[in-house]
């Protein structure tokens, strides 16, 4: 799990380089970069609810 942590914060690092490239960039360039946006927080989702998912089974042994 620490490794999909830090390699969300490299996501989100990246997110935010990209959002400063995109402002100089053209239209084609940033239709492709939403692209990777998508993909960036689709990865970022998938992280946060297995790190969700361990904590309620963390917790949920320690009420037993």
């Amino acid at each position: 799990m620490v490794i999909f942590n830090k390699i969300a914060l490299f996501f989100v690092i990246l997110y935010s380089v990209f959002t400063i490239i995109n402002t100089y960039l053209g239209e084609t360039e940033r239709a492709q970069s939403n692209v990777i946006y998508f993909l960036m927080n689709g990865f970022a989702y998938i992280v946060t609810a297995l790190e969700m998912e361990k904590r309620c089974q963390a917790s949920d042994a320690l009420k037993y």
